[in-house]
């Protein structure tokens, strides 16, 4: 629900304003309800249709755009064949009820990139407000009137409560909470369900609303699976672990994992979760939960992802200090073999209690002690 299929008509845009013959692309949404009942041939029928009718696309080259291709039953095959004979770049988007991004690059045996779209950043939100140039100009560290900070503070507040999904951008606040709230459903429904089996639907709503009302919380599988054990569902850990998995994949959440220089990570380090959105988390929280501060966590979590996309794993982790002060920093971000050096960061949405101040500066002091940094952010 991010807007794969629009994002591939922007770069269908951009092909034909750079003055590429529009004959030579070529779109195809394999979820058309006409396609059915769908032939085992029907994604090669479709191709060799195309360059029937243009020719000129086999010899000079084409774009390809194969929406929704895990439709197909021999998609695999018929990507693999198309990369190795046709001269095409290829580009795929597939719904992780059938196929996740690993399952892509793996049976397209290291042929294929693949690339996460995230929902909406602030600064697209801004955008999609209609306060484009506002946003830019305060990312540049320009100088911003008091009426635009004000503007600004505002927009951050909805964007802390709506979130960035294109599809319930500026819908009344009852139609986006029920639409969230099914874009979850759809994932435990059609993500997990179909992978995993229809018999644990149940317990995986559970832990899909656990998560994501846990945002910014450490994320605990064991004492997860006794809090659900005692109220009589079958969640031993491995079927947890599992679902989780699976969530993962088909990014309901992320998870953040424990901070440390060891080949082999700590058994008992406990990774953090984060919501695919803030906006899904304010969506699925109770009325009773005032989470901002962890909203405002999540959207930060959001923006690092993005900035460091195409960056080694685990260049962004929590941290925490050993035992008995556990002191805990938000965020670490480095890469042990980058000339940058370390950075931590440490996010709150209200400094002003003298008790939170301290705590907070003091775990930010002992990371950058233990990591000898000269500086860190709140």
């Amino acid at each position: 629900r991010s807007g794969k299929s629009f994002y591939l008509f922007q770069m269908i845009s951009d092909l034909h304003k750079a003055g590429v013959d529009p004959d030579r692309i070529f779109y195809f949404d394999f979820s058309d309800d006409r396609l059915e009942p769908m032939s085992p041939t029907c994604g090669s029928d479709v191709i060799e249709e195309y360059y029937r009718q243009v020719p000129a696309a086999r010899e000079q080259g084409a774009y390809l755009f194969l929406d929704e291709v895990q439709e197909l039953g021999e998609w695999q095959g018929l990507l693999r064949r198309l990369s190795q004979n046709e001269r095409v770049t290829l580009t795929v988007t597939g719904s992780s009820s059938k196929l996740s991004a690993g399952e892509l690059g793996t049976k397209s045996r290291g042929r294929a990139h693949s690339h996460v779209l995230y929902p909406l950043s602030f600064a697209e939100f801004c955008r999609f407000s209609g306060r484009d140039e506002l946003a830019k100009g305060a990312a540049a560290g320009e100088a911003v009137s008091r009426a635009e900070q004000t503007l600004l503070v505002g927009l951050y507040d909805r964007y802390l409560v709506e979130g960035g999904f294109p599809g319930v951008f500026g819908m009344p606040s009852a139609d986006r909470i029920e639409v969230l709230q099914g874009y979850v459903r759809d994932v435990v429904a059609r993500d997990v369900a179909e992978r995993h089996g229809k018999g644990d639907v149940a317990l995986a709503n559970q832990l899909a609303r656990f998560a994501l009302r846990n945002t910014g919380c450490d994320f605990s599988l064991n004492n997860l699976s006794e809090t659900l054990s005692a109220l009589g569902y079958k969640a031993y850990w491995g079927k947890l672990n599992d679902l989780s998995e699976l969530m993962r994949q088909a990014y309901l959440f992320h998870v953040l994992p424990e901070f440390t220089m060891q080949l082999k990570p700590s058994s008992t380090a406990v990774p953090k979760v984060y919501a695919a959105d803030p906006g899904l988390a304010y969506a699925v929280s109770r009325a009773n939960q005032q989470d901002v501060g962890k909203r405002l966590e999540t959207a930060v979590y959001l923006e690092l992802a993005r900035r460091l996309a195409g960056s080694r794993d685990e260049t962004v982790a929590s941290w925490s200090a050993p035992a008995p002060q556990r002191e805990k920093v938000d965020f670490v971000v480095g890469d042990a073999l980058a000339l940058e050096p370390y950075r931590a960061y440490q996010v709150c949405a209200d400094m002003s209690a003298a008790r939170t101040r301290k705590r907070e500066l003091r775990a930010l002091g002992s990371a950058m002690n233990a990591g000898s940094l000269d500086t860190g952010t709140v």
